[in-house]
């Protein structure tokens, strides 16, 4: 059977303390041996006159509660054989005459049970006083005999007046046949709270009634059969008293009748009783908003009971009403499953007894056919009257069953989910020494359990506090003030770190003493560890384990800071990966990342622990260095040194598994000092910086220049006029002539440029470039190639013009877009423009990244008759083996290359050469660029047919081009 919780039997025995304190009833504890007072509550106190610092640890007949010790030792006798003082078998309680200091004599009622603490027997009595109750039976019993002893009325009310004249609140009245002027005694006046010559005629007698009891009273008084009557009153004196009477007619021997009522003032007992329906009522409000059925179930018999109180949460877990459960307990068991009814019981019977306690596990089946796992615990407790009662709850643990299946999966998640739900409880002493461990301890073969019994929290320590921590720590608890959740860190006897939670309120008697701390603990180390793994998942890279972009902004605006405060200045390192995608796409992503988390490495190995490495993302890292003296000139000349140990790191050869790999690093410099930028402002500087190292050939460092924020600002207002130029139609076409050999011309190459309304003129070198990294080269290349598309349509139409041909430039963006086949397709059609007059060109850069894709792109255009031209031929990674590869129709020679063939022997073999490869191959070949006489002889002599510049025509709106070209 599984055990209670700790924080349970906490709560259990706080109840108790409570019950046992506060309670109305007045309870005493003393050893049977000797009849020593171990304890006693307030109300003991209350009744017998004493103080509790008077009774404890004496004997109850140096007390005078027993007369001499043989009553004592026969009273107890009783208990010892019959197990409670007021068994069946014996008299229902002890009665006994007591007088008080005061000099009251009261009569008292005990009763009491038996149990075992510690392996002694105490016994544990229950004292009321019975004086008036007595007093009150007394008055009826003596007034029916006195009246059947008189025959005279006048004789029998002066014989009742005398016996209740000397009784403490209790009173009488009688009413004759032949007077019905009621006639009170001297203790109903004082109880009434008239004074005694008050005038009784009707209704002064009843007028002081509550109205809501009158016709109860009345009902009453009409019977006069002696049943018992409660009603409130309203004394002038003492406001509203409860009053408890008794009415009989009395017959006497002549014939006539006399009516007789006996009255009892029992206002104390009836607001005992109301308060504790009170606590029953607050009981009753507080279990209705916990989630657990509470409930009190009164034991008959190991195997029979009845539920006294069950709580309303019992219709969320067995879909049963309270009243329906405690009018027939059977209706609840019927809600068990079937296989575990038997079990059920049995373990019910086992704990039928005095301080037992029950925890059970079993299942439950709505209704519908939903089947719920409870968990039942309880405590039984052997009362008073002899009878045993079951305190307990019952607890949904359906969803705890469902996570348990789960983490059944390891064994090591299992014990770590166990370790979080531990609790255990404590409590030291008032020099705040650990007396009392109870629950399941953390690392108990550690230093945090039964080994640190006697010492101080500080003297066990923990490895996460200070001196100067633990002296905080103790002035909380010298203050005798509550604290929550001090987080301690220790080892296990395993050496292995774990985390605890301590949180403790201060003890204070009675009489507001300080007595010391209990308070709970708990395991604390998986969510310590989750916490860790969070904050590295939010503050650290997943792949490098290096700082990211967020706490690398975080360390950077404090270093910011500590430079302005401290002068010191510091640098900013901004480090990009040459040409790292091609890494990525030739070898897998897989071969990538352990190339960055090489480079991580080496770049924590270049710096001092109190500099920072961070991954922005991609190939980019950023290296943080503080603290490098006020000297800007020293500072710059040390980032500069760090800066070329990183080059030579990072250009130490990469073994990635089998491939051996080169990489090298751009990287670019920004130094702070003085705050003087913000954290955003300065990532830019080496952002620039970086960008110029790769503008200076890659595998280089360069430092932020502020020219480069010049051009970085102006290249941002470029892009937002070339935005708004879209929109206006700002943009022209420009065509070139393509001649033949004998200068005819063939085609043209559309050229766009933009007519800028304040700079007139703009180039495409100025804002080609720009628009290709900004995405604004998508639209800017559909104008231009709509257009072209629209000039073949219109050439089309008449003869002299109906097979040029026009040549337009396409980017590597527009080419790669999945929809770029489609899109050319949709404006040859939408144009009415001749597919095969149309030619694409591309650069070689463009047809290196995806080949197949490329080749597919092109095979697909050039079934609908659209050609292909590779530009500038040469100038880039050029190979062979794709020419044969790509459905291409020509090739263009770059005007580098056309400019010195007549003074560069190298330009000149070059020349020949592609003419030479575009002739084996089939391909057209156009020279591009050429602007003399001698430039053309020379590649006509070279086998040159087409050609293409100055000494043709320059590049011109439609309106202006040249249809004829001059006499070569």
């Amino acid at each position: 059977m599984p055990n209670m919780m700790p924080k349970d039997f906490t709560q259990l025995q706080d109840m108790v303390n409570a019950t046992f304190t506060y309670s109305p009833v007045a309870i005493s504890i003393s050893r049977r041996v000797d009849g020593h007072m171990v304890d006693v509550n307030h109300r003991w106190c209350e009744l017998m006159g004493f103080a509790r610092e008077e009774v404890v640890g004496k004997g109850a007949v140096s007390l005078g509660i027993w007369k001499d010790t043989a009553t004592r030792d026969l009273a107890m006798q009783q208990v010892h054989e019959a197990g409670a003082v007021g068994h069946e078998s014996y008299k229902p309680f002890v009665v006994i005459p007591y007088t008080r200091r005061d000099g009251r004599a009261v009569v008292l009622q005990m009763q009491g049970s038996i149990i075992r603490i510690e392996g002694v027997e105490h016994l544990v009595s229950y004292t009321s006083d019975v004086t008036d109750r007595d007093a009150a039976q007394k008055v009826l019993r003596d007034s029916e005999q006195a009246l059947q002893r008189v025959n005279d009325e006048l004789a029998s009310q002066m014989e009742l007046y005398m016996l209740t004249e000397s009784l403490a609140r209790v009173g009488h009245w009688t009413v004759s046949q032949d007077d019905t002027r009621p006639r009170w005694s001297a203790g109903l006046f004082d109880l009434a709270g008239f004074p005694r010559d008050t005038d009784l005629s009707y209704p002064v007698a009843r007028s002081r009634i509550h109205p809501d009891d009158f016709s109860a009273f009345v009902s009453a008084r009409e019977r006069m059969d002696g049943t018992t009557l409660e009603y409130r009153w309203d004394n002038p004196q003492h406001g509203q008293r409860w009053m408890r009477s008794r009415m009989r007619r009395h017959l006497k021997a002549d014939g006539t009748f006399v009516d007789i009522g006996v009255v009892q003032d029992f206002t104390r007992e009836q607001l005992a009783k109301l308060a504790l329906q009170e606590q029953l009522s607050m009981i009753q409000r507080m279990t209705s908003r916990v989630p657990e059925m509470v409930f009190q179930f009164l034991k008959h018999s190991p195997e029979l009971g009845e539920f006294v109180f069950v709580s309303d949460a019992v219709n969320e877990l067995f879909k049963l009403t309270p009243q329906q459960v405690m009018s027939d307990q059977r209706t609840l068991f019927r809600r068990v499953h079937p296989d575990d009814l038997d079990d059920l019981l049995k373990s019910m019977a086992v704990s039928a007894l005095d301080g037992m306690t029950w925890a059970h596990e079993f299942r439950v089946q709505w209704p519908d056919g939903t089947v719920r796992s409870m968990f039942g615990k309880s405590i039984s407790v052997l009362e008073s009257n002899g009878q045993i009662v079951a305190y307990g709850s019952v607890t949904d643990i359906t969803d705890h069953k469902a996570s348990q299946v789960s983490m059944r999966e390891s064994e090591a998640r299992f014990r770590a989910l166990t370790q979080l739900s531990s609790d255990w409880y404590w409590e030291q002493n008032a020099e705040f020494r650990y007396v009392r461990f109870d629950g399941e301890l953390v690392g108990q073969a550690g230093r945090s359990g039964p080994g640190s019994m006697g010492k101080t929290r500080w003297e066990v320590g923990a490895l996460n506090m200070s001196a100067q921590d633990w002296a905080t720590h103790r002035a909380v608890l010298e203050a005798h003030a509550e604290f929550r959740e001090l987080e301690l860190q220790d080892v296990d006897h395993h050496g292995r770190s774990f985390w605890m939670s301590i949180s403790g309120a201060p003890i204070f008697d009675a009489d507001g003493s300080f007595k010391g701390y209990r308070g709970v603990g708990r395991d604390i180390t998986a969510r310590k560890r989750a916490d860790e793994k969070i904050e590295r998942l939010a503050f650290y890279d997943v792949l490098t384990g290096l700082p990211n972009r967020r706490l690398l902004l975080d360390r950077l605006q404090l270093a910011l800071a500590t430079s302005a405060r401290d002068h010191s200045a510091g640098a900013l390192l901004f480090i990009d990966l040459d040409n790292f995608k091609d890494l990525n796409d030739t070898q897998g992503h897989d071969v990538g990342d352990s190339l960055l988390q090489q480079v991580a490495y080496r770049l924590i190995a270049c710096v001092r622990e109190v500099d920072t490495v961070a991954r922005l993302g991609g190939d980019e890292f950023v290296v943080m260095l503080q603290s490098l003296g006020g000297d800007i000139a020293v500072a710059i000349a040390q980032a500069e040194m760090v800066g070329k140990k990183l080059l030579t790191q990072l250009n130490q050869t990469y073994v990635l598994g089998k491939l051996e790999h080169h990489s090298t690093p751009s990287i670019g410099v920004a130094m702070f000092r003085d705050q003087q930028q913000s954290v955003d402002e300065l990532l830019k500087q080496a952002d620039l910086a970086m960008y110029e190292s790769k503008s200076a050939g890659r595998n280089t460092l360069r430092f932020f220049d502020p020219a480069m924020q010049a051009l970085v600002a102006e290249r941002t207002a470029l892009e937002a006029d070339l935005r708004q130029g879209l929109k206006r139609n700002e943009l022209v076409v420009y065509y070139q002539p393509v001649v033949d050999v004998h200068s005819q011309v063939v085609g043209a190459e559309a050229l766009v440029r933009w007519q800028h309304p304040a700079h007139g003129l703009v180039q495409p070198d100025r804002f080609i470039s720009m628009a290709e990294q900004t995405g604004l080269i998508l639209p800017l290349g559909d104008f231009v190639l709509e257009t072209a598309c629209n000039q073949l349509a219109l050439w089309s139409m008449h003869g002299s013009t109906a097979e040029l041909t026009i040549a337009v430039n396409v980017s590597a963006r527009q080419f790669k877009h999945p929809d770029f086949v489609q899109h050319v397709l949709a404006l040859l059609k939408k144009t009415n423009a001749q597919a095969h007059l149309l030619k694409l060109e591309l650069t070689e850069s463009m047809l290196l990244g995806d080949t197949l894709d490329a080749v597919a792109k092109m095979a697909d255009l050039r079934k609908h008759g659209v050609k292909f031209s590779l530009d500038d031929f040469g100038t880039g990674y050029s190979s062979l083996s794709y020419l044969k590869l790509l459905p291409l129709e020509q090739l263009k020679i770059d005007q580098s290359f056309v400019r010195d063939v007549l003074s560069d022997p190298n330009d000149a073999a070059i020349a020949r050469t592609v003419l030479a490869l575009g002739k084996s191959l089939g391909l057209a070949v156009v020279a591009e660029g050429v602007e003399t006489q001698g430039q053309r002889e020379f590649l006509v002599e070279a086998g040159c047919k087409w050609f293409q510049g100055y000494l043709f025509g320059k590049p011109a709106p439609i309106d202006q081009f040249k249809f004829q070209c001059p006499e070569s």
